[in-house]
């Protein structure tokens, strides 16, 4: 499978919150009248009780309908309240970077071992390559023909501890497409979009986007204080989050393109 229809498949995910968002984004423009109400029950769509009450909300093709002990109401459909979705959307879009960070690096895996770059990228530690090496000098088979080969056990510990870090800071950004040929990613990146952008905006951008998914990822958005009485969330608008989750999947597009 190719990097592109891999970063693909892991979008997905992302693009499938940021649709969520809009399409349950609804407005209560009115309380329900007891007729409509009535028109409801008699209509018999459900067996709830009618002591229970009702409330509603809309847009221009869902109504969302429900009783008041549901443990919902019209208000957690609203843009403010679904907002939840973008976050998750925007750290499961750097997600899907991290991914094909990884997989260059797997697929790249001899090649780089033999240009000494793999040093650089993770650290196995010398005693277990050496016990790898040691375990492999044991034949097997009739007459201990069959000699096992290290390579393929070291390169599967390297990538288990490889797919446990983050490629997505600045410095591990530039250190893995560095190593695969691709130096100035994001300068380069900056040349296709419209209007162009400079290489020290993007810089910047990139490490304010992993600041934010770090702010939802590790401490669940929830603004940091030495003595909090109340907890309050960062504020977020939902143009923002769309535009951030926008540049990430471009640079995804074009990073997974740029490394296939």
């Amino acid at each position: 499978m190719k990097l592109t229809e891999i970063f693909g498949e892991a979008i997905r995910h992302s693009d499938k919150l940021v649709e969520l968002h809009d399409r349950l984004t609804t407005r209560n423009q009115r309380r329900i009248r007891p007729e409509w109400s009535k028109r409801f029950y008699a209509a018999r769509l459900t067996d709830w009780p009618m002591r229970d009450g009702l409330w509603r909300s809309k847009n221009d093709t869902i109504l969302i309908v429900g009783t008041k002990n549901a443990g919902l109401s019209h208000k957690d459909f609203a843009s403010d309240a679904l907002l939840v979705f973008l976050r998750v959307a925007l750290v499961m879009a750097m997600a899907a970077i991290d991914k094909v960070l990884h997989e260059a690096v797997s697929r790249r895996f001899v090649a780089l071992v033999k240009k000494e770059k793999l040093d650089k990228l993770v650290d196995l530690e010398l005693s277990k390559a050496y016990r790898i090496a040691i375990e492999a000098r044991a034949r097997e088979g009739k007459g201990g023909r069959i000699r096992k080969r290290p390579g393929p056990k070291i390169k599967a510990e390297a990538l288990e501890k490889l797919y446990r870090e983050s490629f997505l800071s600045l410095r591990r950004l530039h250190e893995i497409c560095s190593a695969c040929g691709k130096k100035t990613i994001l300068e380069r990146f900056g040349n296709i979009l419209k209007p162009r952008r400079s290489s020290k905006y993007l810089h910047e951008e990139w490490s304010r986007l992993y600041a934010r998914r770090n702010q939802i990822a590790h401490e669940c958005d929830i603004v940091r204080k030495s003595r909090a009485r109340k907890i309050h969330l960062h504020m977020d608008s939902t143009s923002d989050l769309k535009n951030d989750i926008r540049l990430v999947r471009n640079f995804g597009e074009f990073l997974a393109r740029e490394l296939e």
